[in-house]
């Protein structure tokens, strides 16, 4: 495609991972970069060439701008933004400009739960059949760092952080997994956080393909004008055209005509929603015109993402589940739902995203398996008045993560499982969820360490 950076201005707000990938493109492409992160000593760090740091955005700065490239920790709703766009700034986010120049089949995939297994398995699926594919996206990789000079099957998870500056992607192939209340504090309100996640289909035509999660009401009643690319439904409860599951097989059916494309038993990942994201996946796949017998054999081998329902260790008969990547109410509830045979002690707690936890407080009142809650963390007050209002008193707050693990331990006996799932981001004790699994993880090797 033509190169519309070459000799233009172009401002990069905020020098993570992404930002300092889209600089390394716009080098490549002769446009005159200039650099800004909220955090100046990280600029300092960043190896850089023909960028000039910028330590304050003003209204003269940003008029001399041809174009600004937002990383996802910026939103739309910064008053920076808002005047860039007043001067007529094109704003884009690093993903858009990725898009631009990757060549090939665009599979974007999104939702509030379930993406990242969703994308790593098509991905997985993809790899095992041959198939060049670069998985990216809100799942680390940037998509600036990963172009391909060739066709490629890009396989990108979508936040709505990323979706709710987006212009012009348009995937060949899109996925929303589900949609519940998430991010409040950035999107200031469920419509607008809706509204965001449907901008992944905005500019698809009759020639892509929507997947959506029939057994989700807020898609299910999509109003289909909006909608101009094909559409594709998945559900586990309902025998709808479309892919769905019956007696541990996933099923194809349009009009009258089914036809059976793969079996479930030999699955390693736990839980409903999992078979969920098999069928997105399976979705997905044929789509491409993947073989069922290679469809197969990939689902069967995939193992589950690092710090989603992953299996970290047996001490005592008791099992350690590291879910830290569960940062709302809704995928705490779903990761519940995974041990229905199983006794619980739960972690809960982590930084604040403005949500209500009210709903979870009222499921964990009806769970027959819960047997304890620990809640740590910066949300501890909030979640402990929802428990209460729910009449739960089988409860206990810690001071430290540390605390927590070691209490749940404590609380546990053989047969239960200590779940790490805090329904809330990770900012308060660390930089990310990775950071947070992974302490977790450190912290139950020394238990099982103390105890042999």
């Amino acid at each position: 495609m033509k190169n519309k950076f070459k000799n233009k201005n172009v401002l990069i707000m905020g020098m993570g991972k992404s930002g300092q990938s889209s600089l390394q493109l716009l080098n490549k492409l002769d446009a005159f970069c200039y650099i800004y992160d909220k955090d100046v000593e990280k600029l300092k760090e960043i190896q850089y060439r023909d960028a000039n740091i910028i330590t304050n955005i003003s209204e003269e700065i940003i008029k001399v701008m041809d174009y600004i490239i937002i990383s996802p920790g910026v939103s739309i709703y910064d008053e920076r933004i808002k005047l860039a766009k007043l001067f007529g700034v094109e704003v884009i986010s690093e993903l858009e400009l990725g898009c631009m120049f990757a060549k090939g089949n665009l599979i974007g995939i999104t939702g509030t739960n379930g993406k990242t297994t969703t994308c790593s398995l098509v991905h997985h699926i993809l790899k095992n059949s041959n198939k060049l594919s670069m998985l990216c996206g809100n799942i680390g990789e940037p998509l600036t760092e990963n172009l391909l000079p060739f066709n490629s099957n890009y396989v990108v998870e979508m936040s709505s952080f990323q979706l709710e500056s987006l212009q012009k992607i348009k995937p060949h192939i899109a996925a929303i997994t589900n949609i519940t209340p998430n991010h409040l504090d950035r999107h200031l309100s469920f419509e607008n956080y809706v509204s965001a996640k449907f901008n992944i289909f905005k500019n698809m035509t009759k020639s892509d393909w929507l997947i959506l999660n029939y057994d989700d009401k807020n898609l299910r009643e999509i109003n289909k004008h909006q909608v101009k690319s094909k559409i594709v439904f998945v559900s586990l409860f309902n025998k709808i055209d479309g892919f769905f599951v019956k007696n541990h097989e996933v099923y194809y059916k349009k009009h009258k005509k089914i036809k059976k494309i793969v079996n479930l038993y030999n699955i390693k990942l736990l839980g409903k929603h999992n078979i969920q994201n098999i069928l997105i996946a399976v979705a997905v796949c044929q789509i491409l015109k993947i073989k069922n017998q290679n469809i197969q054999k990939a689902i069967d081998s995939f193992e589950p993402i690092k710090h989603r329902l992953q299996f970290v260790k047996n001490v005592n008969g008791v099992d350690f589940v590291n879910d830290s990547k569960s940062t709302s109410p809704d995928s705490t509830i779903t990761a519940i739902k995974s041990f229905d045979k199983k006794t619980i002690i739960l972690i809960l707690g982590g930084s604040d995203k403005n949500t209500s936890f009210d709903l979870l407080a009222k499921r964990l009142s009806k769970s027959k398996n819960l047997k304890y809650i620990v809640v740590c963390g910066a949300t501890s007050k909030k979640i402990i008045k929802s428990l209460k209002k729910y009449g739960i008193k089988t409860f206990k707050e810690t001071t430290s993560f540390n605390d927590a693990v070691m209490l749940a331990n404590n609380l546990a006996t053989d047969g239960d499982v200590v779940l790490l799932s805090p329904a809330c981001a990770s900012f308060d004790f660390f930089k990310c969820y990775e950071e947070r699994g992974e302490t977790f993880e450190k912290i139950v090797q020394s238990i099982y360490s103390q105890e042999e």
